[in-house]
């Protein structure tokens, strides 16, 4: 059995594991999620009202609203027994393995993504930062947004709490399933743009969303999804070079 084989046979022997159920239900991480999506909007006004059609507008925005979305998901769910059910400790995982491990499937993703497009397509998220290469304060705060705000609040949303609820509620399968689902949606109202092909705006994403629970059901850690999240962004705003150079 090749490393893969038996990578792909753990991951379907953890996911049949049975995990003791968070103390919230679908309803909470739903509406986590719609937070999340209505602190994106506002805070996108805010970054368009003090840069105007600058490229660290939208970028300010989006992790500002990412922000809003972590300390809302750490505020509604400060109670022991809920820390301990987002599964933030990394335990035995070896984070630089996530890490390498993620980047590799962000190529594949890409490579499936330019098989299908035929275009070696920017994230949307940094559409703006190569129509218009910005200043080093818009570079900044892009690595801020997709190295660190992005996945944060976008796992402890969908791999921290819509994950382990959907679980326990509809079983691993859908469980999985929807949380993809749910990240590619989410991506899709936040960050599409009119120029981004369909595929690359809302199938890669939930390629990516299948990724990052994967990973979650691997480690039992939400701590590496986050950096697996992290891996992806970490390759968009290298990807962004390469285009520029």
């Amino acid at each position: 059995m090749g490393v893969s084989a038996a990578v792909a046979a753990s991951l379907v022997r953890r996911l049949s594991q049975a995990e003791p159920p968070p103390p919230w239900g679908l309803f909470a991480a739903v509406n986590a999620a719609l937070v999340g999506l209505i602190a994106i909007v506002a805070g996108s006004f805010i970054g368009l009202s003090v840069f105007g059609d600058q490229p660290a507008a939208l970028l300010t925005g989006w992790t500002i609203g990412s922000l809003v979305t972590v300390i809302f998901v750490s505020v509604s769910r400060r109670q022991p027994d809920e820390r301990a059910a987002l599964r933030l400790d990394a335990g035995q995982t070896r984070l630089y393995l996530v890490l390498l491990f993620s980047l590799g499937m962000a190529m594949v993703i890409d490579l499936v993504d330019l098989a299908v497009t035929g275009a070696f397509l920017p994230a949307p998220e940094l559409v703006d930062l190569l129509a218009q290469p910005g200043s080093a304060l818009a570079w900044a705060i892009a690595a801020a947004l997709l190295l660190a705000a992005q996945p944060a609040a976008e796992e402890l949303v969908f791999r921290g709490m819509l994950f382990p609820a959907a679980r326990a509620r509809l079983g691993p399968w859908l469980a999985l399933l929807l949380a993809a689902v749910a990240h590619a949606a989410f991506h899709y109202a936040a960050y599409a743009r009119p120029e981004i092909p369909l595929w690359h705006a809302l199938v890669s994403p939930f390629l990516a969303g299948l990724v990052f629970t994967g990973v979650r059901v691997y480690t039992g850690s939400t701590r590496a999804a986050v950096v697996a999240h992290a891996a992806f962004g970490l390759f968009a705003l290298l990807k962004v070079v390469a285009l520029l150079g």
